[in-house]
């Protein structure tokens, strides 16, 4: 492709792009990285605020992803600047202000940023999501700039009239996503599975020892995995368990086996880990993934996992069943339960998935053949397969009237 004609897209965040407690931005990240390198212009501006319960670090952040970057004075704040995977990055340092506050106190000079972008850069097609006021500001301004917009949809949140003024066109992760917003209010997108880059999700080594829960929160079914994390220790106090920390907390599990009855930290088989760098950390001591999210639409984490050739076990709520399609397996929850219980479900409903995690461990040929099943269904995910149907729908949304 003449990069002089390549058509030209920016990305524009309402937060850190490499945010690893931000599923969102990361994986917006990753399919215009899949664009760049089927020959589209890409690039990113975006503010360094990060969904995690701790402060990030951003400079550190940057080098322990190998990213160089310099510093530069924007219009009053500084911005780091840098170029990775053939996109050229401008993000502005937001500091101490999190993903609410930094709105309010530099909302103005990041649509200042943007108006130059929209001047300089010239963009056929601005790719963004959020749904703030300075969120719907800024795709009013795209497209009186000339720009198509497409809204990057990951999640429910937008279930509400006239979330989408001013977009072109809609791009969700799964046929669920896509099926009820038709349903609920009558918008039409794309589904599109999320692109999975090895560089980032793949564990250089692979050392199975961990069923393994990720960011412990209602969404994510924290009230269930507390009770399964409660009967797998009195059963297989051998079998460790990691829990690793992002928006949720250990202490909200904690909290809520304390709801339930008991004690989770009597047990020493249970581990926890703070929000890792990049995904694929999680998966070096991952032999079984665990997903019993209560509202999900096509969490990241099965396809990172089947990617790594890591059964995962989901429930049957919203998305997931779709996400793992033939890889794992799918578990019932009760139809009561929803995401204002705050106290664990009972044995009964967990001991099903006890009976497979425990096979997962006791059995090895069962499990490279569970193994075998997660990589061949990942491979709807892989930049090759995805990167022809990506380049199809940017280019009909800009060829639109």
């Amino acid at each position: 492709m003449d990069a002089s004609h390549s058509p030209r897209v920016l990305l524009v965040l309402p937060q850190l792009p490499q945010d690893p407690a931000a599923g969102s931005a990361r994986s917006l990240t990753a399919i215009c990285e899949m664009l760049a390198g089927a020959g589209f212009r890409v690039r990113t501006l975006a503010v360094t605020a990060s969904e995690g319960a701790q402060r990030l670090h951003v400079g550190e952040h940057l080098r322990s992803l190998g990213i160089e970057f310099s510093l530069e004075r924007g219009h009053s704040r500084k911005e780091f600047r840098f170029l990775s995977r053939g996109i050229e990055f401008r993000l502005l340092d937001t500091g101490a202000l999190g993903l609410i506050k930094w709105e309010s106190a530099l909302g103005r000079q990041f649509d200042l940023m943007l108006d130059e972008e929209l001047r300089t850069f010239q963009p056929d097609v601005v790719f963004t999501y959020g749904g703030s006021p300075g969120d719907d500001r800024r795709r009013a301004r795209a497209r009186k700039a000339g720009a198509k917009v497409v809204f990057g949809l990951r999640n429910e949140g937008y279930l509400v009239k006239n979330a989408f003024t001013d977009v072109d066109a809609i791009l969700t992760p799964s046929r669920y996503l896509s099926e009820r917003y038709r349903e609920a209010i009558g918008v039409e997108s794309a589904p599109l599975p999320t692109p999975m880059v090895a560089e980032d999700i793949v564990a250089p080594e692979h050392d199975p020892i961990f069923l393994t829960f990720v960011n412990p929160s209602f969404e994510k079914g924290v009230v269930v995995f507390a009770q399964l994390a409660e009967e797998l220790s009195k059963q297989r106090p051998d079998l460790p368990i990691l829990v690793i920390e992002s928006r949720g907390s250990a202490g909200l599990l904690a909290a809520v086996g304390e709801n339930g009855g008991f004690d989770l930290r009597r047990h020493e088989n249970i581990m926890f880990s703070p929000a890792v760098p990049t995904p694929r950390d999680v998966y070096v001591p991952t032999r079984v993934l665990a997903v019993p999210s209560l509202r999900d639409a096509a969490p990241r984490v099965i396809a990172e996992a089947m990617t790594n050739g890591i059964p995962p076990l989901v429930s049957d709520r919203c998305g997931l069943p779709e996400m793992a399609e033939g890889a794992g397996c799918v578990f019932p929850l009760p139809l009561s339960l929803s995401l204002s219980d705050r106290a664990p479900v009972s044995a009964e409903v967990v001991q099903p998935w006890i009976e497979l995690i425990v096979r997962h461990f006791d059995e090895e040929e069962f499990y490279a053949a569970e193994c075998s099943k997660a990589r061949n269904a990942a491979k709807r995910f892989s930049p090759e397969v995805l990167a022809p149907q990506y380049a199809n729908f940017f280019f009909a949304v800009i060829a639109r009237a």
